[in-house]
């Protein structure tokens, strides 16, 4: 089977996750890519034991999510003999990503300004906290729950209760999606490569990542968007209400005027319907909080006395958005969840000592070229391809 990045050559020197996602999905895409790892290695290999799961060479699910298929190199960069084999594997590499500090990589020489006339062609990949470019934070030290969830406002602003204390950073959202960020960078660098025939460096970050994703919300803060939000200054079409079985229906359209009617026969609520303060979305979002708690505080009352099946019904049959609230785990209970992302390649199926059918989250893009394929691998102990690619790039 031939993939999108088959022949290309990734030479990853990284730890956490924002760098090894990206260069998973290029080892998914066919890419060939060498983990290299110095001193004590990549420290997420034990990141898995406190979420209660195995961090053994032979069962570790955790590190596998974002290192599996990689052959592992293991070496002392401070020593100028085993550096020589990772030069030896830059100049014939298509990308070098990495997520070592820029004051690292200069100690090493592994900076772009040392490599770029050294290796032309070259496509250097940067996972960083906050950016690569001068500024204020550049220098400061960042894992996503800082530099991702806490500095974009994610944390505090998304409290419905201002009184209460953050929510837990979700774990590796941040990173991962700076990874598929830096991903879509070092796919366009080397595309530009293709036409122009010159390396390029690319940068992401962390905290520029969740600037990006938080967006939408974020900018209208501008004009007239304040946050932090609770359910009384936001779109009643835009929120979660609790039904009489207990469960909660989350329910959003952007098309209020046309989907208003819809939304108020889904909870009984039909005297709304030509109230022109509650209506309109011009009306509802004009400093309207006197009408959004009118009509919230009813659908609270009314969305009790209806499962959430009498909701989703109405609303599904009018073309409304709107799920019930499922948990983290569910994906993995839940047959219709299960299917789904089997279907479209969202989990790939793993086995383990402990676990025969373990599924693993994995790339959400489908190739019409390549179809549906099952990407899950166990990732290799620490410098278990030394000897082998010792002996291919050793002079």
């Amino acid at each position: 089977m031939e993939r999108p990045l088959d022949g290309i050559f990734v030479v990853e020197l990284t730890t956490y996750w924002a760098g090894p996602a990206a260069g998973e999905w290029m080892s998914q895409l066919g890419a060939r890519v060498v983990k290299v790892e110095h001193g004590k290695g990549d420290s997420t290999r034990v990141f898995g034991r406190t979420c209660g799961m195995p961090i053994t060479d032979d069962e570790n699910p955790s590190y596998d999510m974002f290192n599996g298929g990689k052959e592992s190199l293991h070496i002392e960069l401070k020593d100028p003999e085993q550096m020589k084999i990772m030069h030896n594997m830059l100049a014939k590499a298509d990308v070098f990503l990495t997520s070592m500090r820029t004051g690292g990589l200069k100690k090493y020489g592994l900076d772009y300004d040392s490599l770029k006339d050294k290796y032309p062609r070259l496509v250097m990949g940067h996972a960083t906290a906050y950016g690569s470019q001068d500024g204020p934070m550049s220098d400061l030290p960042g894992l996503d729950a800082v530099a991702f969830f806490a500095m974009n406002g994610i944390l505090s602003d998304l409290r419905m209760d201002q009184t209460s204390p953050p929510i837990c950073p979700p774990t590796g959202m941040g990173d991962t999606s700076s990874g598929m960020a830096l991903f879509g960078g070092i796919m366009a660098a080397l595309f530009r490569r293709e036409r122009t025939g010159k390396g390029d460096y690319v940068a992401g970050s962390l905290y520029g990542t969740g600037h990006w994703v938080t967006g939408a919300i974020s900018a209208g803060t501008q004009y007239f968007n304040p946050w932090p939000r609770n359910r009384f200054t936001q779109s009643p079409m835009g929120q979660a209400f609790e039904t009489s079985d207990g469960k909660w229906v989350q329910i959003f359209s952007n098309e209020y005027d046309r989907y208003f009617p819809v939304f108020c026969k889904a909870f009984g609520v039909e005297e709304f319907i030509d109230d022109p303060m509650l209506n309109s979305r011009a009306n509802i979002n004009k400093n309207n909080f006197e009408g959004c708690r009118k009509i919230v505080e009813r659908c609270i009352v009314e969305g009790k006395k209806r499962t959430a099946e009498e909701i989703m019904s109405v609303l599904r049959a009018g073309n409304v958005p709107c799920q019930a609230l499922r948990g983290i785990g569910d994906k993995y209970i839940e047959q219709e969840q299960i299917d789904q992302c089997l279907a479209n390649g969202y989990n790939g199926v793993i086995s383990y000592k402990s676990c025969e059918k373990y599924y693993q989250p994995q790339m959400p893009l489908y190739f019409e070229s390549v179809g549906v394929n099952n990407y899950a691998q166990h990732s290799r102990p620490m410098g278990a391809d030394n000897e082998a690619l010792f002996k291919e790039f050793g002079e």
